[in-house]
């Protein structure tokens, strides 16, 4: 036992990070499985919503029926009756210029809660959110004057998403995963420090 305490504290780093990866593997494979669930119940479902039926902020029609940006804050807003895990959006708009903002109703936008979009294929962007984003706020662009797309265009909510993007972190988590367990290591070393002098 005395042994395989000092080697934990000889890799606090190492274990940390494998710790830290263990609780990523579970936690992506139970927001599949709550997925999964969600789709076999019911809770969620995939739909379709025309950029027609969207409330709009800085995004109108040009001449030729074309959905372009016409201000310095475009967004595009979703509030349904079910959470919203991933939005699709065929557009030739770089993905690069997309996020999305998700909270709990009556919530405003945050830093703390954004994503940003991944272009899957030609001409398709991808948004993740994570697991209970009741409204969600997509900004499409940062300038005026961008083609989301024609008088037609759509977006697609809660498409089925493959398995290995849950292993895909979003937003903070990333950042969360790269620092808390060196965060933490720190903290283990300080307070082996403490309990050493205070033992003297």
């Amino acid at each position: 036992m005395k042994e395989k305490i000092s080697w934990l504290n000889r890799h606090k780093m190492l274990t940390l990070y494998l710790l830290a990866l263990a609780v990523w593997v579970l936690y992506a494979l139970g927001c599949a499985g709550w997925d999964a669930l969600g789709f076999a119940t019911g809770r969620l479902h995939t739909e379709t919503l025309a950029l027609a039926d969207l409330p709009l902020q800085d995004i109108v029609q040009d001449e030729d029926g074309n959905w372009v940006t016409a201000g310095g804050d475009p967004q595009l807003q979703l509030a349904l009756d079910q959470p919203v895990r991933s939005v699709t959006f065929g557009t030739d708009a770089p993905a690069s210029g997309f996020e999305g903002y998700y909270g709990k109703s009556g919530q405003d936008a945050s830093l703390r809660r954004r994503v940003w979009a991944a272009e899957t294929a030609a001409g398709q962007v991808l948004l993740v959110f994570p697991v209970g984003s009741g409204t969600v706020r997509i900004d499409p662009a940062g300038s005026e004057g961008v083609v989301l797309g024609a008088a037609d265009a759509a977006l697609t909510v809660n498409a089925p998403l493959p398995l290995w993007r849950y292993f895909q972190p979003l937003g903070e988590q990333g950042l969360a995963l790269a620092v808390l367990p060196a965060v933490l290591a720190a903290l283990w070393d300080l307070g082996a420090f403490w309990v050493t002098r205070l033992r003297r």
